[in-house]
């Protein structure tokens, strides 16, 4: 397929879902649209409130879908110009580099905002600082936290299998595999930075109520970036998978060493498989539970918001 094909599903999968309340940041939302969007964040939204939530919503998705078409942009010239129109990485490329884009455009709308010192309107302060713990549940937080860990887990043994194993034409599959943990890594550093920022940006609201919503645009701002990362990082472990079994195939080696390529391939199975689980089980635990839903409010408004 032509990446022209791969861009579309990009958009379709990614930017366009994303910002679709308000067509990237382009147009205020239909009242139910802000209603339904209300329910689903779990506070209350009345009229004198709109204009300012709106504002923030806008700002957030304007800069998703920003990031999301510069991620486009970047993989659409760096396809042309170093994969010499090779379609095999193309989709790859294209959806790495859209979802990062969406997620961090989010949080440097966040990060980079400044609100008016001139405004002239009360400003409601918190009493004390916020850390990702308010943000994320204790499972999100460890699969951000572990990224690292499993990445490194992962390569280790992966590097030493390969170099037992025949080499396929192309690019060696140990090279492959070190390369895509060390972009792993780096979207985990860059995604670090992103969330310190997005922590350490100020919030001016005139109401607690108006703060409140500040939280949960941030929350999941903070989530997208976090959830991000740890995707990245289980499909790093996945290629891992992916170059041992080209090379077990290849040249039908494993018809001459059927034992060794059983062995190999079950425990392979099973230890990328549980570091895959290890890193993704908090993040989907608080996706299917419903508990990342409102928890920043039960962790800085525990006795709810004042309307």
């Amino acid at each position: 397929m032509s990446i022209a094909i791969w861009i579309i599903i990009a958009l379709v999968c990614f930017v366009l879902p994303a910002t679709a309340l308000t067509q990237g940041g382009h147009r205020h939302p239909h009242r139910g649209q802000l209603a339904e969007y209300a329910q689903q964040v779990g506070l209350p939204l009345p009229e004198t409130m709109v204009p300012a939530v709106t504002d923030r919503i806008k700002r957030r998705q304007r800069g998703m879908r920003l990031g999301g078409i510069t991620g486009i942009v970047i993989a659409t010239l760096m396809y042309i110009i170093f994969f010499n129109n090779d379609e095999g990485g193309a989709p790859a490329l294209v959806f790495f580099l859209a979802g990062t884009g969406t997620a961090l455009g989010g949080a440097w709308a966040i990060a980079s905002h400044r609100p008016s010192p001139a405004t002239n309107r009360l400003t409601v302060a918190r009493p004390r600082s916020v850390t990702l713990a308010d943000y994320l549940t204790k499972g999100e937080r460890f699969g951000f936290w572990t990224v690292p860990i499993v990445l490194a887990l992962g390569s280790l043994p992966g590097v030493l299998l390969l170099r037992q194993l025949p080499s396929t034409p192309g690019i060696p599959g140990a090279v492959t595999g070190t390369v895509l943990a060390a972009i792993a890594l780096t979207t985990w550093g860059v995604a670090y930075f992103a969330l310190r920022k997005v922590l350490d940006a100020p919030a001016r609201s005139a109401s607690a109520l108006e703060l409140a919503w500040d939280d949960a645009e941030r929350a999941d701002g903070l989530r997208q970036v976090a959830n991000l990362t740890v995707a990245i990082g289980v499909i790093a472990l996945v290629f891992w998978l992916i170059c041992i079994g080209e090379a077990l195939v290849f040249d039908g080696f494993y018809r001459e060493h059927e034992v060794f390529a059983l062995t190999v391939t079950g425990s392979s199975l099973v230890f990328y498989g549980l570091l895959s689980a290890v890193v993704s089980w908090g993040p989907i635990a608080a996706w299917l539970t419903g508990r990342r839903k409102g928890y920043e409010q039960r962790q800085l408004w525990p006795t709810g918001v004042t309307t």
